[in-house]
């Protein structure tokens, strides 16, 4: 094969580069300083301690204490933090400093992370937002992604489901592909991590920035399109060993619930209807017993008491010469719906070592484990089943029905049960008959969980070739191993079927060396940086699968019982994957006023055909420092106003493996046997037709902003507007079915994403003992799709005839179908109106878009959105003496979700808030809008009807929190004490157009993962509310 040309050479060159931390190199000139940065009140934790000059940098831990290795006796420090007086410290030979911040403060200067590097925000030409970790670690969640939520603009933050430790989904500006990943890039000191921020724990993270647009992200390339997430996690200082306990408990439970009937209001219900067109319902004495049998569905498929733990151990320190942070966590979250189940053991050890005066190495190594068990039935088959059914059939179902006391109950027990009339007629029972399998009982006998055992280690060494130029070597592994265990006994499957096991696993290996040579220089004016290097990456993946049926017994799962297996869905899939990559960079100021910002990567990627590997990436960035100017020294009240601009441009290759061959898969099939008979056969066949011409998704993105501080920093502002164009859209083309084939890869068209973002922080009041602060931020998000090769409208349907529009000229996706006026309120009104053939009386009246007397597919038009025009949130801490209050509220305005779930509550008449504007008859229209039972969806036909508002309001997060006095606590031994309690989604408002019970629910899994199909919801779980107590303590 031609991909082993690209692979051999790079593996060759990464064992060699892997081997480079064990040189020894020993030059002389650096040292290490520690020190303390205090204020009136004790130890200042977060300050950033910066080398001029430099990249290097570091900040101070809980006590105000940090540890930096300074290139030599000479150098000098950069005291900065939020609320004081920026300071430059000549080190001047000494090895122990005691720093007294000042605050009077006139100028803002953080030190914040950027790719391969650090620079000072003032220095920021690019869009970088920086997340305040500080109120984050009280949050009762396990996942950080949800930490994001409604914090920074232009992150979108999507929790499509309740489930206990589900990942959300990250949008960084928009929808950058109506296919390919729109995922955003996850760097974790230094290492892009492909499975996300799942294995990281808050309390172990020091600080998080976003790369917004391109000039900032082009550093990474081809895996930048869509945003890149920094992630830096904590180290140790030198100091004596210092020891910090964490631990948190809570409850959670379901914010609201569908409003079902009861089956005695069900029945009632039924007889109102009836009695209205003078008929009667055909049910006996037997059958009247079933109506005081109430089964709350929605409360058995929702644990009791669904809790969330949470412990977090560390401790760090060290010596001169060498640091340490190591730390662990344990976490434990319960789903509210039963089966669902999450367990974390994470492992954390940063360790940061001076190998010689001019050499230094540093070493992180994160081990993990999670469990995860997730329901096998969506909360959808709970609301849905008839209250009437028992979970298990009771002394009068049983009798009923013919079953065993204490059996469980299915849904075919009731369907074909014959009633005798007072005339001798005999009828099925009404209304007391359904088709539901029990969903309970399909929980409790089925097993579904997987395990995955996650390494993350990579090291880096940092060489002082001379003043200004360092060489640094990181290299690195991440590995994978996911097994995947599914077991249905035989109750739980439908009559007549065994007793299933599927057992699956997966190995994920990532191997990656990055090498840099990094110049920093000054001369009078001028500011200098330059950044130089060379990555190599491979990727490989091996997955297994097997099916096995027929276990005798439901106490042995093991493959070794099974009596057959499903040779159909048995199979073993391997690739490797390689990236290599060059990357440039350069920084200039003038005056500390006129800032320059370049870069350039070129990355090489085996996910494409020969002649197609290489994408380019370059940026430029200006900005222009204004109240450095002398004509705005004099403004007392202005402490900073920044106009910046840039350009660029990243890729996205966020497509399968192998994706330019033709792929082969199993495939049943039959052969004549030479008498009529046909034998059941297995064969291979294509599965995906291969494409050599595809090539990099690329975004040309230009972004502009304002940033703006004012009255000693209390009013901060920064106002953005981008502007980005994505060419050569990778998708997934569908093609007619004769080919053999359903789809393949291809690069067919151009989408354009604009929006504006403000970001806004003002410190509200500062005395001695209290303080407020606020922080808001709003994003809006436009987009519409330019270009679909040659093509006007692409037409995508869902699993309920829901159809999705990409049209060119329009947004990338729509909801796409009829338009409804109310319903036909009698036969006059049908009559007189075009219809389809299946409406009737009270049946929903779609509207004749283009009047020609007919309803049928050209009447389709765009009937909703599902993206949202405008998100935000706002936050405000309080402080006063040892206390703190933090609360967070979000808002997400401007979006439309297709409410999948009115499909089985109203049409089966189960909703009460349906019951009660439905239309009964003629006579008896309800509200006008609502239908008959049965008619909502039209014989599944799209209408406007279940196209709802998803806008929302949302208080996201609080927190109530107590520290104590640190003087007190030192006579106890203690360095500091926290109490605190805290809750998530306490509150939700949205409006009357939305009728289900959680406008974020979302179905992303199976063909929903595209986003060509999105903005469903079908069995979403509830919203849960967390409340949740903790103390932290140091010493």
């Amino acid at each position: 094969m031609r991909n082993k040309s690209f692979y051999y050479p790079l593996m060759i060159a990464m064992l060699l580069l892997l081997c480079t931390p064990f040189v020894t190199v020993v030059y002389a000139q650096s040292f290490t300083v520690t020190g303390t940065v205090a204020d009136s009140q004790g130890g200042v934790p977060g300050v950033n301690v910066k080398v001029k000059g430099s990249t290097t940098g570091t900040i101070t831990d809980m006590d105000g204490k940090f540890t930096l290795n300074v290139p030599s006796s000479k150098s000098v420090l950069v005291i900065s933090y939020i609320g004081y007086t920026t300071q430059e410290i000549p080190v001047n030979n000494q090895k122990m400093l005691n720093i007294n911040l000042k605050e009077d403060t006139k100028v803002l200067d953080e030190v914040v992370v950027v790719g391969y590097g650090v620079q000072k925000k003032s220095h920021l030409t690019g869009s970088v937002s920086k997340m305040d970790v500080n109120n984050l670690t009280d949050i009762p969640v396990t996942q950080v992604d949800q930490l994001l939520q409604g914090k920074i603009a232009g992150v979108n933050i999507q929790n499509s489901t309740s489930e206990a430790g589900a990942a959300p989904q990250i949008r960084v500006r928009g929808m950058g592909s109506i296919s390919a990943d729109s995922s955003p890039l996850i760097v974790i000191d230094g290492y892009p991590v492909p499975e996300g921020l799942s294995t990281l724990d808050m309390a172990d993270i020091a600080s998080i920035e976003v790369l917004k647009d391109a000039a900032s992200a082009a550093i990474y390339g081809s895996r930048a399109a869509n945003g890149v997430i920094l992630v830096t996690t904590k180290e140790g200082n030198a100091s004596k060993a210092k020891y910090s306990v964490k631990a948190s408990t809570g409850l959670k439970w379901a914010y609201k619930l569908h409003p079902i009937m009861s089956s005695k209001d069900y029945y009632n219900m039924m007889g109102y209807e009836a009695a209205l067109q003078n008929k009667s319902i055909a049910a006996n004495d037997e059958a009247f017993g079933l109506i005081n049998n109430y089964t709350d569905w929605q409360r058995e498929g929702l644990q009791d008491t669904p809790q969330i733990h949470q412990v977090q151990l560390s401790v760090s320190g060290g010596k001169k010469d060498i640091t340490y942070y190591i730390s662990g966590n344990y976490a434990q979250e319960d789903g509210i719906m039963i089966n669902s189940n999450y367990k974390r053991l994470n492992l954390r050890s940063r360790i940061n070592a001076k190998l010689s005066k001019r050499v230094d190495l540093s070493l992180n190594i994160a081990p993990s484990y999670t469990k995860t068990e997730t329901p096998s039935t969506n909360f959808i088959d709970f609301y849905r089943t008839p209250s009437f059914m028992p979970v298990r059939h009771t002394e009068e179902t049983a009798a009923l029905t013919g079953k065993a006391i204490g059996s469980w109950a299915r849904g075919s027990d009731f369907s074909n049960i014959m009633y005798t009339r007072e005339d001798g007629t005999q009828v099925k029972a009404s209304p007391f008959n359904t088709s539901n399998n029990n969903p309970k009982s399909l929980m409790d006998t089925e097993e579904r969980f997987k395990e995955d055992y996650n390494l993350q280690a990579n090291s880096s060494i940092n060489v002082q070739i001379m003043k200004g130029l360092t060489f640094t070597t990181s290299n690195g592994f991440y590995i994978k191993y996911r097994q995947n265990n599914e077991y249905r006994n035989y109750e739980s499957r439908k009559d007549e079927e065994s007793a299933m096991g599927t057992y699956k696993n997966r190995l994920y290996v990532d191997l990656l060396s990055e090498n840099t040579l990094n110049y920093i220089g000054k001369k009078g004016k001028h500011d200098y940086a330059a950044l130089l290097g060379y990555t190599a990456q491979t990727t490989s993946e091996t997955t297994a699968s097997i099916v096995g049926l027929g276990f005798p017994t439901d106490y042995v799962h093991t493959l070794n019982a099974a009596t057959s297996f499903d040779v159909s869905q048995t199979n073993t899939i391997k690739f490797r994957t390689a990236m290599m990559s060059a990357l440039a960079r350069v920084n200039y100021s003038y005056a500390d006023k006129y800032l320059v910002s370049a870069s350039l990567r070129t990355d090489g990627s085996s996910l494409f055909a020969d002649g197609k590997q290489w994408g380019w990436f370059p940026s430029v960035s200006l900005g222009w420092r204004a109240s450095e100017e002398a004509f705005l020294k004099g403004v007392s009240w202005l402490n900073m106003l920044k106009l910046r601009a840039s350009f660029g441009v990243t890729g996205n290759n966020n497509i399968p493996a192998n994706s330019y061959y033709n792929l082969l898969y199993a495939s049943n099939y039959a052969l004549g046997s030479g008498t009529g008979a046909l034998i059941p056969g297995l064969g291979k066949t294509t599965s995906t037709k291969g494409n050599h011409d595809i090539t990099w998704e690329q975004t040309y993105e230009y972004n502009a902003g304002i940033d703006f501080s004012a009255l000693d920093n209390r009013i901060s502002l920064t106002l953005e507007g981008y502007y980005s164009i994505t060419k050569q859209l990778l998708f997934k083309q569908p093609v007619v079915s004769f080919m053999g084939y359903s789809d393949y890869w291809n690069n067919i068209g151009r989408i354009r994403n604009s929006g504006i973002e403000i970001e806004l922080n003002t410190h509200n009041i500062r005395t001695k003992n209290f303080e407020w602060t606020t922080s808001f931020n709003l994003s809006s998000n436009f987009n519409k799709l330019l270009e679909l090769s040659g093509e006007e409208r692409l037409i995508s349907t869902g699993e309920r005839n829901e159809t999705y529009l990409a049209q060119v000229g329009h947004r990338a996706i729509s909801f796409f179908g009829y338009k409804t006026d109310g319903v036909y309120l009698n036969q006059a009104d049908l009559d007189a109106s075009p219809h389809l053939a299946s409406a009737t009386p009270g049946s929903l009246k779609i509207v004749d878009i283009n009047d020609d007397g007919v309803i049928n597919d050209k009447d389709r038009t765009v009937i909703g959105n599902p993206f949202p025009k405008a998100t935000w949130g706002i936050s405000n801490t309080f402080r006063w003496k040892g206390f703190d209050l933090y609360f967070l509220i979000q808002g997400v305005s401007g979006l439309d979700v297709f409410n999948g779930d009115g499909y089985y509550t109203e049409s089966k008449k189960f909703n009460r808030n349906y019951v009660k504007d439905r239309w009964i008859s003629a006579e008896y229209p309800g509200d006008g809008r609502t239908p008959t039972v049965g008619s909502a969806g039209i014989s599944w036909e799209f209408t406007d009807y279940m196209i709802e508002d998803g806008s929302f309001v949302a208080l996201r997060d609080v927190v109530l929190g107590y520290t104590f006095d640190k003087k007190k606590l030192k006579k106890a031994g203690l360095n500091s004490l926290r109490l605190y309690a805290s809750g998530q989604n306490l509150l939700y408002f949205w409006g009357k157009s939305y009728r289900g019970i959680n406008p974020e629910a979302r179905v992303t899994t199976g063909s929903y993962s595209s986003p060509l199909v999105n903005g469903y919801q079908r069995g979403g779980f509830p919203i849960q509310s967390t409340v949740n107590i903790g103390f932290e303590l140091n010493f």
